[in-house]
């Protein structure tokens, strides 16, 4: 049987509490604990795949076995405390099959990518962090390749980078990513593709995808509020996710009032938000935890319409608030028409002292 990468590599495992325990350190009949002292000892027991030869031998084998047994400890730790998970991983796509999927998307893509990188930022942070996200969405699209019987097409908005296009366009998935402007790692990844990186200044009311099925957002930034709009404009078989990152409105300004508490600090707020919106223009809105390096992790996805839609007194609000957003949308600025502004603005005060000399 193959077993996945990360298990031990042994026949069986298993842990051993007991509160009775000698003064050596090994389990005793004849040294007992109190149990008002909530002390134990634990110990982990293994079966080795070949009984003639020691299964810690191998260092990689006494690092996974260290692994699972300080896991079990810190789940005891927080067991006692009464620790209570708030983040809830592999909601819509299996463990295994996201990790079999990532190290085989590590292993073809990761080197390569991070050897050519050409942009100023940590190639180890975005190309590690894009390949877990193609990973989660080429796992969630297999499911819908079940019904579908052929591949997903997509468009990556405000594609960044255009790393997550790519990845996912050498998988045989048909997309393209759009974006304010280029990068000078698109001539690189784009190569034979003519088309798959974009440059376009999106005023999401006037945007449609027709015959697309899936509108992604990676960290897109005033887009991030509009996807599931854009989605539920675009046709009944459009989908999204979307990855809210940065707190913008409708209206493409960071001005938003977010309700906070003690138990919703303000990435939760934006997230329900986002969540709102989608499910006022009808999608049944879900949510997963990513397996990224970044804090602003929950992807939520809108893969189902909702059957009866009924059109609320909010819902007729909404719509009027959306009307005003549209009109007073203002696409973000790129980095390089700020630093253009910027130096425009350093160089008037050198100029106005010209003239008056």
């Amino acid at each position: 049987m193959k077993l996945p990468f990360y298990y031990p590599k042994v026949k069986a495992y298993s842990f051993v509490y007991s509160t009775k325990i000698s003064e050596g350190g090994e389990a005793s009949e004849n040294y007992t604990i109190s149990p008002e002292t909530e002390e134990g000892y634990l110990k982990l027991e293994i079966i080795p795949l070949d009984l003639n030869e020691p299964a810690t031998k191998d260092s990689k084998m006494q690092y996974a076995l260290k692994s699972i047994f300080h896991k079990l400890f810190k789940w005891c730790i927080q067991q006692k405390i009464g620790y209570k998970k708030k983040a809830n991983h592999d909601v819509l796509v299996p463990k295994e099959t996201y990790q079999y999927m990532y190290q085989y998307m590590k292993a073809k893509y990761g080197a390569k990518l991070i050897a050519d990188w050409t942009e100023k930022t940590d190639p180890k942070k975005f190309v590690y962090e894009d390949l877990a996200i193609a990973t989660y969405l080429i796992c969630l699209w297999k499911e819908e390749e079940i019904k579908t019987q052929r591949k997903q097409s997509f468009v990556d908005l405000g594609c960044g980078n255009g790393l997550l296009t790519y990845l996912l366009v050498n998988e045989g998935y048909n997309g393209y990513g759009i974006d304010l402007a280029d990068r000078k790692i698109w001539s690189k990844l784009c190569g034979g593709h003519k088309g798959m990186l974009r440059v376009d200044t999106l005023y999401p009311s006037k945007a449609t995808f027709p015959n697309t099925e899936w509108l992604i957002g990676n960290h897109a930034d005033e887009l991030v509020p509009w996807i599931p709009i854009i989605a539920s404009k675009s046709g009944e078989s459009c989908k999204f996710l979307v990855i809210p990152c940065c707190f913008y409105a409708l209206d493409g300004t960071r001005s938003l009032s977010l309700p906070l508490s003690e138990s919703i600090g303000k990435y939760r707020a934006y997230t329900n938000y986002v969540k709102d919106i989608a499910h006022k223009v009808g999608y049944i809105c879900e949510e997963d935890y990513l397996r990224i390096p970044s804090t602003k992790n929950i992807a939520l996805i809108g893969r189902v319409k909702q059957s009866n839609l009924q059109h609320t007194p909010v819902e007729n609000d909404f719509s009027k608030a959306l009307q005003v957003a549209s009109q007073t949308f203002v696409p973000r600025k790129t980095d390089r028409q700020k630093e253009e502004e910027r130096q425009e603005t350093s160089k008037k005060p050198k100029l106005e002292n010209r003239s008056l000399n």
